[in-house]
């Protein structure tokens, strides 16, 4: 070959190495953006102790307006459940999108684990004891405007480890493959283990737990509060028991049997006891039991006692006083022809309230004009 070949074959190599350098530089100094691209670098999610994707794309604020990160998951967890978790980015004017997110539980330790869809429009990687799951090339949706979501599974942990916080990172991005023009978004969202089940009610007398009464059939009305001491809206069901005996018996009657309430609320209702016209007077006792739909092992009692008086006695006619004289029968002091006159008016009559009868024997005769005669002449007046 000649000289001047080979000269033009050592420059044409020269020019190809220079060429090859550029290139590799240009690779190395872009190699985060041709890389987020496919995904972004494990650790940027905004996570405590973590940076987000402002690492690499700059130009805008943080969270700047306009735009908006928004995740769904669950609000409660069971231990083992698998949900559904969905990540909306948007920002108008923007046509490419990229996210990050990762689940710890207080202590920033892994909790749970994430599944890529079907679509394989995610991928998972774990860096630092974590899991992080993001978009891959495909699911960087280049060309679709405004707007664009994931969605995956996520399997809770295989045990109760308190609240569980998502947090997430999102690139609205330009699609110019540069790290300039870029939208940064964070967000985070807790899911908490499920709060257990409490179930609870509570019964007490409003005012006396004892009274009494005389009508057995009307009785006697006792207000009850009823309070669901539980942690949900329970109902509340009552019953009250009864007094039998042979003569009669005493029932009590419930103004409400199903109550239906709120946790921590209460209502007052009406408890009455009554007999019938054969109960006997005494004490009874009558209990009333409240019971949890819920958990119908929690229960409250309470007892009341009413008595049932003895009625008074009927009232009985009154009997006119006796006369402290009655041989004076016209009360004018002495006793003389007019009384014999008066008993022989009535002579042969019987009944009540004759003034004739002087012996009080229910009949006027001759016993009574006997003992007016006995008295003839004596002034009652004397010696007062």
């Amino acid at each position: 070959m000649c000289i001047q070949g080979r000269s033009f074959l050592k420059s044409l190599k020269n020019i190809l190495s220079v060429s090859v350098g550029l290139v590799l530089l240009f690779v190395a100094s872009n190699g985060s953006v041709l890389a987020n691209s496919f995904g972004p670098l494990d650790g940027l999610t905004g996570a405590p102790t973590e940076n987000n994707c402002k690492q690499c794309h700059f130009g805008n604020e943080l969270n700047t307006s306009g735009g908006s990160l928004m995740l769904t998951i669950p609000e409660t967890y069971e231990p083992n459940e698998v949900y559904t978790i969905i990540v909306d980015l948007s920002r108008a004017g923007q046509n490419r999108w990229g996210f990050e997110m990762t689940a710890l539980d207080a202590d920033g330790a892994r909790a749970g684990s994430f599944e890529v869809d079907s679509a394989a429009n995610t991928q998972v990687s774990e860096a630092n004891s974590k899991q992080y799951i993001k978009q891959t090339a495909v699911g960087s949706a280049q060309g679709t405007n405004d707007a664009h979501s994931w969605e995956f599974q996520w399997t809770a942990p295989d045990a109760d480890v308190g609240a569980i916080t998502f947090y997430a990172a999102g690139n609205a991005a330009n699609g110019d493959f540069g790290i300039a023009g870029d939208y940064i978004y964070t967000e985070q969202a807790e899911s908490t283990p499920p709060i257990p089940i409490v179930a609870g009610v509570s019964l007490e007398v409003v005012g006396d737990t004892a009274l009494s009464t005389m009508d057995t059939v009307s009785g006697v009305n006792y207000t009850l509060k009823v309070t669901n001491t539980g942690n949900m809206m329970d109902t509340i069901t009552l019953e009250a028991s009864a007094e039998v005996g042979i003569e009669g018996s005493v029932l009590g009657a419930l103004s409400d049997r199903s109550l239906e309430l709120e946790a921590g609320a209460d209502v007052e209702g009406t408890l009455t006891v009554a007999g019938d016209l054969f109960t006997k007077p005494g004490n009874y006792e009558i209990s009333v039991t409240a019971t949890s739909e819920i958990d119908d092992t929690m229960t409250a009692k309470i007892t009341t006692t009413t008595t049932i008086e003895t009625p008074p006695p009927p009232p009985t006619p009154e009997t006119p006083p006796s006369r402290p004289t009655p041989w004076d029968v016209n009360s004018d002091g002495i006793v003389n022809i007019q009384d014999l006159v008066l008993v022989a008016s009535e002579f042969g009559q019987s009944g009540e309230s004759l003034k004739g009868d002087v012996n009080g024997d229910g009949i006027v005769n001759i016993q009574d004009l006997v003992l007016v005669a006995s008295h003839f002449g004596e002034d009652m007046n004397a010696g007062q």
